[in-house]
């Protein structure tokens, strides 16, 4: 043991009490909350589709610096295909991607080494929309529809909105035309009987005289859309940035709940779409967040497990799928439930 004596001794009291100062003061102690906590911002690239809205709350997190207050540096990388994002997933030069199940679901089964983490869209809220000659869906029979390929998540949807309707899949023909404002465009050049969109563009074109035969989310109880994915090799070392990059999302999603927040919200969205009218987007608020009661937009990032297994259960009817559904091995909740805590 040390003894102290003297001038030792007052230098020792004298220390303590400015350190009792220090850490007894809001000021000092932010200043040692800051010294203990790593200040820089960890990088991160995140893959979307090109600008719609459900990727609103990726816009909020970013535009509001949610991001930010996380310490994350959030880069968006734009892809025009989900299975090119994906693919980029896997190859390391994406931290996160958002597309939809599909897109994941295939590249796991195929080996990949990616994992769905979280939903961001539940039920789309696509709308069949048809030339103006064709009055209802008996009169799709022996048509073209518009989808981005013949077995992607879009047509899926058209598939179980059809069926009830009486329609088989020899009854139509799929042609590939890409996401939603090509199928708009394949529409309107009538290069096409029926497209599958979503908003704005079915506002658009019923405004335009064409016919809108229904919405996903009036007829299909669950579903999981849009879905959040990482790699496994780069999120088994990044535990806490993607817990940090989770609670951005869910933060945002709440905030867009918010009644209060609509009209910042939609600024948000006419920002990050750079086109359209502010009263489109007011019609697509109304449909995420007033009328959709959690539907579309996911609160929580909480993966809708029904809606994911009907998902594969159309699927493995399609045989795009070599063994029966195995759902457990496509996610890990694990990042969720640190993300929530």
């Amino acid at each position: 043991m040390i003894q102290l004596k003297g001038s030792d001794w007052r230098r020792f009291l004298i220390g303590c009490a400015v350190i009792g100062i220090i850490v007894s003061s809001p000021t000092g102690r932010k200043a040692i909350a800051a010294a203990a906590a790593d200040p820089s911002p960890t990088k991160v690239t995140v893959g979307l589709l090109p600008p719609f809205p459900f990727y609103w709350a990726s816009y909020v997190a970013q535009q509001r610096d949610i991001f930010k207050d996380q310490r994350l540096d959030v880069e968006v990388i734009q892809l025009s295909r989900p299975s090119e994002a994906v693919q980029a997933l896997i190859g390391g030069s994406l931290n996160f991607a958002w597309v939809s199940a599909d897109a994941f679901i295939n590249a796991i089964e195929a080996g990949g080494n990616v994992a769905i983490i979280g939903q961001a869209i539940g039920n789309p809220a696509f709308s069949v929309v048809a030339q103006p000659a064709i009055k209802s869906w008996s009169e799709v029979k022996g048509k073209t529809v518009a989808v981005s390929a013949p077995k992607d998540g879009a047509a899926i949807i058209f598939r179980l909105m059809a069926q009830p309707n009486g329609l088989k899949d020899s009854d139509y023909t799929f042609i590939s035309v890409g996401t939603t404002p090509n199928r708009y465009a394949a529409l309107k050049s009538k290069a096409v009987d029926v497209a599958i969109m979503g908003q704005p563009q079915d506002f658009l074109a019923a405004n335009e005289g064409f016919r809108v035969l229904g919405r996903s989310d009036t007829v299909l109880k669950n579903y999981s859309f849009v879905m959040i994915g990482i790699n496994k090799s780069w999120a088994a070392s990044h535990r806490d940035t993607i817990a940090r990059y989770l609670a951005s999302i869910q933060r945002a999603v709440v905030w867009l709940y918010d009644p209060a927040n609509k009209k910042a919200a939609i600024d948000i969205l006419l920002k990050a779409l750079r086109k359209g009218e502010r009263e489109t987007m007011e019609k697509i608020y109304s449909i995420y967040f007033e009328e959709g009661g959690g539907r579309i937009v996911t609160r929580g990032a909480a993966i809708d497990m029904e809606g994911l297994r009907i998902y594969a259960e159309k699927l493995k009817e399609l045989e795009l799928l070599k063994r029966d559904p195995d759902i457990q091995r496509w996610i890990d909740l694990n990042y969720l439930k640190a993300g929530t805590k």
